[in-house]
């Protein structure tokens, strides 16, 4: 499988250390699914149009963003086998929802041109306002006749019409490789923002001769894309470097973390910021020079709630033992030294350790989840408040996506290995968890409540307007030939 943040579960008991209230310790948090805060969430559906589980389709959700209750946008790639399918073969897809329900998937229009060897994807989704969002991601070509590359796209879509992808070559012609794989757009809330365009900015890596690769960034202002361009700062050592998140929280205000190798071929991890429209150099995030001693670091999600005020959190490698989890947090437009994520070094005791996702929902408040590698694979979450971390709360589901729309109000998804007597298509389940109040609940499996889907493997996407109005994506398992498919649910609040 073919994910972005994904990693597989092994069942274990939910250990709730101690529940997040911020900077602070507090008691282990109740059940919050018989909570008024709670949410309900509807009976997962495959999304419209991508095949129906036909037979040769193997379909999956890297990305969801959602405006506004029952408005998101989701995208992903559909690996059918059969020229026949309505997609043709191995397509990136993209499919929205207005009022509470879920338009056909379409293929990214543009990407069947660039698509010559059969294997596009879309990567990522921002979306501004509802109906005005773009999607990323790469599509395989040929370019001559015994070599191929691949080519980054971004594509708009305004007043719900998608456009034509635009390809985003690499910087030379000598090569034959670039990919987009992350984007951010700057919410707009107001008519004037709206009538601007959209403002974005989309992220990934191109292929420079002899080898190497740089991170690229390009921006799109009042709804017309700049031309890619390099990362300032970022050195050109082998094997070279890459930019796997960015975060833009208003116009010409973002920021963007990654990896590059030094002069000895060691990845370190960077953090970049976007002041007034411009990037400034990137820089190696503070504190990972002594963390990194085993020189294998880099920043897996950043998320920023402001100008100059953005959360970190990646990986790294100690001298000796296991690689580990750090966060890093930016203060009026200073990064602070990098910390290794409280209370996560005594439950790692395996290479795999990973961040799922950060989510900023003010600028003293964020949440971040990943998975911690053991014998046994678990769960966590973990709370700033303030600049302090409160302390992790660890649980039997991984997590891989994340997003806080107010502080203390978060869901989390992912998945949780099911223990025996479990079936072959009932080994695992897709899960949230609600957080209210700052105490983090239960983990919820979602269901479809069809036959024909009797399980479903794990959530993967998830964006959040308000409080229990939510929307997630995934993929899950099911039908005679138990061929992967890519799901949507919704979250409403308890009337």
């Amino acid at each position: 499988m073919r994910h972005v943040g994904a990693s597989l579960a092994i069942f274990v008991a939910v250990t709730a250390i101690t529940g997040f209230t911020g900077a602070t310790a507090s008691a282990a948090p109740s059940a919050l699914s018989a909570s008024p805060a709670s949410g309900v969430w509807n009976k997962i559906v495959e999304v419209p149009g991508l095949g129906d589980l036909s037979p040769g389709v193997n379909e999956t959700l890297t990305a969801i963003s959602c405006t506004g209750p029952g408005d998101c946008t989701a995208g992903g790639a559909d690996n059918s086998t059969d020229p026949t399918h309505a997609f043709g073969p191995n397509q990136a897809w993209v499919a929205s929802e207005a009022s509470g329900t879920w338009g056909n998937a379409q293929a990214v229009p543009g990407t069947a041109a660039l698509n010559t060897s059969g294997g596009a994807q879309t990567t990522a989704v921002s979306c501004s306002w509802p109906g005005n969002c773009v999607a990323v991601g790469s599509a395989d070509y040929q370019y001559n006749k015994t070599a191929g590359g691949t080519a980054g796209f971004v594509v708009n879509q305004v007043n719900g019409t998608w456009g034509t992808a635009r390809p985003v070559p690499a910087f030379t012609s000598a090569v034959h490789s670039a990919q987009v794989t992350a984007v951010s757009c700057a919410p707009a809330t107001t008519t004037a923002a709206r009538k601007a365009g959209l403002n974005c900015v989309a992220a990934g890596v191109s292929q420079l001769p002899g080898g190497s690769s740089v991170g690229l960034v390009l921006t799109e202002v009042n709804g017309a894309w700049r031309a890619a361009q390099p990362v300032p700062g970022l050195p050109s050592a082998r094997p070279g470097s890459a930019v796997t998140s960015v975060s833009c929280p208003s116009p010409g205000s973002c920021g963007i973390g990654g990896y590059y190798s030094d002069k000895s071929g060691r990845r370190q991890a960077f953090v970049a910021s976007e002041v007034g429209g411009t990037w400034r150099r990137a820089q190696q995030v503070p504190g990972t020079a002594t963390l990194n001693a085993g020189g294998n670091a880099s920043v897996t999600s950043v998320s920023c709630r402001g100008a100059g005020a953005c959360v970190a959190a990646g990986t790294y490698r100690p001298s000796k033992g296991p690689g580990q989890l750090f966060v890093v947090i930016e203060g009026a437009g200073q990064w602070k030294r990098a910390v290794q994520l409280p209370g996560s070094g005594k439950f790692i005791t395996g290479n795999g350790s990973a961040i799922g996702q950060v989510s900023c929902a003010s600028t003293t408040f964020c949440e971040v989840g990943g998975t911690l590698r053991a014998k046994v694979a678990k769960g966590f979450l973990a709370g700033e408040l303030n600049g302090r971390w409160g302390t992790l709360y660890v649980l039997a589901p991984t997590i891989n996506a994340l997003s806080c729309p107010a502080p203390g109000d978060c869901v989390a998804g992912g998945q949780r290995i099911n223990p025996p007597p479990a079936t072959f298509l009932d080994q695992a389940s897709a899960v949230v968890i609600d957080q209210a109040a700052g105490h983090w609940g239960k983990s919820v499996p979602l269901y479809s409540g069809e036959n024909l889907i009797p399980t479903t493997d794990s959530v993967y996407a998830i964006s959040c307007t308000a409080p229990r109005e939510c929307g997630a994506g995934g993929e899950g398992t099911g039908g005679d030939e138990a061929l992967p498919f890519a799901f949507v649910a919704n979250e409403r609040p308890v009337k």
